[in-house]
């Protein structure tokens, strides 16, 4: 770690909130924000801080209340904060953050009072540095974002505040969860730090972003589902670049290397959730997705097979809590902003190799600048995604869409035959993926994972959602305790299928491959009735609905109509019983999905059992 080597004594860091505020940088951004602001500043008697707190007198809760009030009353006056954090400069905000923060009490005792008023204060400067960042032209902040990562890593000897030595702990609150901060500003802190890091790592040495002794008082401003990676300052700022879509894509498209650096070369002092986060952001932003498809397809293409390759992620990595399978939502989000490549990926192997091109789909539809993704890399990324009960369900949810809406108008019966065979080996990669983890040749794959997810396949889109509600994000910690993850015991006080024998058996393996096939065929049969393919829809067949009593719906004229997928969501569960038997009935009835019946069985048979055996 670089900077100052000397540990400032106790009292010196507490009289620095006076001083700082009393320095002539400080006391010249207040009276900058004087000229622009209806705040008086005369209320903060900045010529009295440094003597009253150099006789020790009461000036330490005095100033923080007189700068918590002056940031109060300016919260909505973006000219005063503007010019306030311009004249105190990245390194005096840097030094009046660290200084404030030293009053939270974490290394020293600290009333109740000054300690909540130093928390509420370093909130306020927060969200007022954002505010300030926002207002300043794009150039300025993207600077100041640069510079606070600068003073931060290398203090200046000639700063009024080198006495303080690092100031990571500052750099890091302040752009942990900086939501409210502006893009440019985000932006210019994470092309300083991947300058300063690659540099250092190509050197051999990489740089250390910590800070010496304990933490003064990051651990009492995070929250506690942010801990395992909120000391990190590239982890916070991923995540900050995963909040902030056009930094995001700014940042990864202006670099080709910085894909495979962050995403698959950088070892990570928090965990994995940043970079899954800036990944997604980067690649599925809808802006960018329309105005620069090709370069948010390649950083697809290309984060998704550095993330499945790097050694401490996956679910073999999977050691303590969910270290391994962290960022899972945001990989699932990928996968389902691509899904026309996820699909014709699993369905037709194809190269080894990332990148982009023209997908052409099931049907013949062309999609230039389209992501591929090696299915060995997807079975990784499953698995990991099928350890997040949240992710899994929203996969499911797109899956399933997509399986209902894929066949377009003007399709026959051999586009049908097509399509069924793609999706079943869909089906069947995806089903093994997730039960085994996305471990090749796994011997002892969990097949609750692959139970859950086709359970899910079942249910309406309704459900799903109501069971994303219910199913906290961290729903599956690690194999050892799915068990009692939130997901799965939904499940199995819903269904009879996790009644089938709870062991890893050639009959459980049959009853989830028939549960498959069954709400597969559903959809298959809503698919092809949306195209028009189905028997009952050839006046000229001979084929009717009328022996249907829950499956169809009789028009006014008389006539009878498949149930559509909104219809039946809103059955009672006995009535969606007595539905999916007329359904699977109607689909194997010959006549009724033409000669392509067959073929859509054997299809499934054939590609769902090869990839999920």
């Amino acid at each position: 770690m670089t900077g100052s080597t000397d540990t400032p004594s106790h009292h010196s860091r507490r009289i620095f909130l006076g001083m700082s505020l009393a320095a002539l940088p400080v006391a010249a951004s207040l009276a900058a924000c004087h000229d622009k602001s209806t705040t008086s500043v005369d209320a903060i008697p900045l010529d009295g801080f440094t003597t009253a707190v150099l006789r020790q007198e009461d000036a330490d809760e005095l100033t923080l209340g007189k700068l918590s009030s002056f940031l109060e009353t300016s919260c909505d006056d973006s000219d005063a904060l503007a010019a306030m954090f311009s004249g105190l400069g990245a390194d005096g905000t840097l030094a009046l953050t660290e200084a404030v923060g030293d009053h939270v009490g974490l290394t020293h005792r600290a009333s109740d009072a000054e300690s909540k008023l130093a928390r509420k204060t370093l909130g306020q400067l927060k969200r007022s540095l954002g505010a300030a960042s926002k207002k300043w032209e794009l150039g300025y902040a993207r600077r100041f974002g640069a510079d606070l990562v600068e003073a931060a890593a290398y203090p200046d000897p000639a700063s009024l505040y080198y006495q303080l030595g690092n100031r990571n702990e500052s750099l890091a609150y302040l752009l942990y969860d900086a939501s409210g901060a502006s893009d440019e500003l985000i932006l210019g802190a994470a092309d300083k730090m991947d300058r300063i890091q690659r540099q250092a790592a190509a050197a051999g040495y990489p740089h250390d972003w910590a800070w010496n002794g304990r933490p003064r008082f990051l651990p009492g401003m995070v929250e506690e589902a942010d801990e395992d990676w909120a000391h990190d300052i590239p982890t916070i700022i991923m995540h900050d670049l995963g909040a902030h879509g056009r930094a995001s894509y700014k940042f990864f498209t202006g670099d080709d290397g910085r894909v495979e650096y962050w995403v698959g070369e950088h070892v990570y002092d928090g965990d994995l959730s940043g970079i899954a986060a800036a990944l997604d952001s980067a690649s599925t932003t809808t802006d960018f997705m329309t105005i620069d498809r090709q370069a948010c397809a390649n950083v697809a293409a290309f984060g998704i097979e550095a993330m499945a390759h790097r050694k401490d992620f996956g679910v073999k990595r999977v050691k303590h809590g969910k270290r391994g399978v962290e960022g899972a939502q945001s990989l699932e989000h990928i996968l389902e902003a691509y899904m026309d490549s996820l699909i014709v990926s699993y369905a037709t192997g194809g190269w080894e190799y990332p990148g982009t091109y023209t997908l052409t789909t099931a049907t013949g539809q062309k999609i230039p600048n389209s992501p591929w993704f090696n299915h060995i890399s997807l079975d990784v990324i499953l698995g990991v995604i099928g350890r997040d009960g949240r992710a899994m369900i929203h996969l499911r949810t797109a899956v399933n869409n997509a399986e209902l809406n894929s066949l377009p108008p003007g399709s026959d019966e051999e586009d049908l035959t097509i399509f069924a065979d793609y999706w079943a080996e869909v089906e069947g990669g995806t089903t093994n993926a997730i039960g085994t983890g996305g471990i090749r040749g796994a011997a002892n794959p969990d097949y609750r994972f692959a139970q859950a997810w086709t359970d899910l396949a079942n249910k309406p889109a309704s459900e799903l959602a109501e069971l994303a509600q219910q199913c906290v994000s961290d729903a599956f910690d690690n194999a050892a305790v799915c068990d009692s993850s939130t997901l799965i015991d939904l499940l199995k006080d819903d269904t009879s299928l996790w009644r089938n024998g709870d062991d890893n058996t050639d009959e459980k393996r049959r009853a989830i491959r028939n549960a498959a096939y069954s709400s597969y065929m559903r959809r298959m049969l809503w698919a092809a009735d949306a195209a028009g393919l189905n028997g009952y829809q050839d006046p000229d067949s001979g084929h009717t609905l009328d022996s249907y009593s829950t499956a169809t719906v009789q028009d006014p004229d008389g006539t009878y109509r498949l149930i559509t997928p909104q219809e039946y969501e809103h059955l009672s569960d006995e009535e969606k019983k007595r539905a999916n038997t007329e359904l699977e009935m109607l689909a194997d009835t010959p006549g009724c999905m033409g000669d392509a019946v067959g073929e859509v069985k054997n299809s499934f048979d054939q590609q769902f059992q090869e990839r999920y055996p």
